[in-house]
């Protein structure tokens, strides 16, 4: 008992230590791309203040004559960013978009950043119109632009703070460009630094004197996030309650299937071997579908139909599914690696449908080298659309997060034309009770063709199990070579290791 009990506050522990990483990751990335998004748009605006004051200074007319007000009037209507352009000549303001001519030339202040390429940088210059407002102000050769407040404003994503700031490279200081910006919080590019209770990430551009710096404070990130840290808590509590029930059910009831199939989940002693999905025109594969083993304590290889059964009688099938999942991103990362367009498929059981620890797993193992969503597609079994609401929100959950989804044999249950087109699924596997009849006179051949016009008509793609002999695959691989199939003529369910050495012989 006191041993259960340790183990349910380990799971608690490892819940809030994984949920708080979890945390800091997506933090990272958050304030990642709005440095991005901010740093991009600095971008733009420094290109078009290099553009408009080139143009600017090219002008053909005689200074703050009628043609050059217009000219700049229209370099100021077509920028995105910039309010006022004006003509400078011994370092006064002569004339400008807004303004016109000056009745006398107003004499520029000193700048606060000289580039090396001649621009002039003032950080906050008084307007004479209208006068008391402060500006940006970007000066070279014979002209000046000023820049719009507004240009970063659309950009507030609260709590997340920014600081945009320009370098002067004959000082090496940094000088803000937003009045009232906070004090710089970070010296080092590209990464999350912490500092006095501050997550930051800097990004600097590679064409211009410009840094951002977005930050935000641990205790707005904590509260912002509090349920989903509450989440992994909870997970890990659940994780370590289970762990804990099954040290319990092995000093009793130790030797049923049920309980030997929870300690053998517990110990990983499951294992999972993968069945080739191949094209039908040239059987290369393309894919493969995972599937569980087990072998009990007595040293008997238990059916997979029976695995199924006793976790799905006691209400654990979506840990085998979390399990088959994990093992097999892990064993065949070498294959996707060297196919990056190869798809693993995972049977899903009801349960899964709403089990929200299968979306943090994804969250989780997705994304990291060379696995992505494109490259794990979901099995269905018609009884698990039985329930419609849940089907096809969870459906469209995969969907959206970019998995393929596949109703699995299909016409063995409730599926049709209709209930298929609700669904929105990307495909169906043909069930194997049908493909044994080809080419004879059962009724049950007769099927084939009308699953497949159903296919055709909804654009659904077909994978068709159970091909065992040369005339099957010929008889689909006719009417469509870009057919998917799998079956024991293409290959038996191997391990990861032989369906790697499966795949490089098949690309050789």
């Amino acid at each position: 008992m006191w041993l259960s009990a340790a183990i349910v506050l380990l799971g608690v522990l490892a819940g809030y230590i994984v949920g708080r990483e979890a945390i800091l990751h997506t933090a990272d990335s958050r304030l990642r791309d709005y440095a991005d998004e901010i740093l991009q748009r600095e971008n733009e605006l420094a290109d078009e203040l290099t553009e408009t004051l080139r143009q600017a200074s090219a002008s053909p007319y005689a200074p703050c004559s009628t043609d050059d007000i217009v000219l700049l009037r229209r370099l100021t209507f077509i920028s995105r960013f910039l309010k006022e352009v004006g003509r400078i000549s011994d370092n006064s303001f002569l004339c400008s978009s807004n303004s016109g001519k000056m009745a006398a030339p107003l004499p520029l202040l000193a700048p606060d950043i000289r580039l090396a390429d001649g621009h002039q940088i003032y950080l906050s210059y008084p307007m004479h119109e209208p006068r008391g407002d402060h500006a940006v102000v970007v000066v070279r050769g014979t002209s000046g632009a000023v820049v719009s407040p507004d240009v970063v404003s659309e950009f507030s994503q609260q709590p997340i703070h920014f600081d945009v700031r320009v370098f002067n490279p004959l000082t090496g200081e940094s000088v803000p460009r937003i009045p009232g910006s906070p004090a710089e919080t970070s010296n080092s590019v590209g990464k999350r630094t912490q500092k006095n209770g501050v997550l930051s990430w800097k990004q600097c551009s590679s064409q211009f004197p410009v840094c951002v710096t977005t930050s935000i404070g641990i205790q707005e990130l904590a509260q912002s996030s509090r349920g989903l840290l509450y989440g992994y808590v909870a997970t890990g509590t659940v994780a370590g309650l289970v762990c804990a029930l099954t040290l319990l059910l092995a000093g009793g009831n130790g030797r049923s299937h049920t309980n030997q199939l929870k300690r053998a989940i517990l110990l990983g002693k499951l294992s999972v071997v993968y069945q080739p999905i191949v094209e039908m025109g040239d059987h290369g594969i393309v894919g493969a579908e995972a599937l569980a083993r087990w072998t009990d304590e007595e040293g008997t290889n238990i059916r997979p139909e029976t695995i199924l059964a006793l976790a799905d009688a006691e209400g654990f099938v979506s840990e085998i599914t979390r399990f088959v999942l994990t093992r097999a991103l892990d064993e065949l990362r070498e294959v996707f690696e060297a196919n990056p367009k190869f798809q693993l498929s995972i049977n899903l059981a009801p349960s899964d449908l709403a089990d929200p620890r299968l979306l943090l797993l994804l969250d989780e193992k997705l994304g990291k080298g060379p696995i992505l969503a494109a490259n794990l597609a979901f099995e269905l079994p018609e009884r698990a659309t039985f329930d419609r609401e849940i089907a096809v929100a969870a459906i469209r959950r995969l969907r959206d997060r970019g998995h393929n989804v596949f109703i699995d044999d299909f016409g063995t249950g409730y599926s049709n034309l209709t209930y298929l087109s609700e669904l929105n699924v990307d495909g169906i596997k043909i069930n194997r009770s049908f493909i044994g009849t080809i080419g004879t006179e059962s009724v049950t051949a007769s099927i084939v063709p009308q699953i497949l016009a159903v296919a055709r008509a909804l654009d659904l793609q077909v994978v068709v199990q159970g091909i065992e002999r040369e005339e099957q695959a010929e008889y689909f691989a006719s009417g469509n070579p870009h057919m998917l199939a799998q079956g024991w003529f293409f290959g038996l369910p191997v391990p990861a290791r032989s369906l790697l050495f499966l795949c490089a012989e098949k690309a050789e």
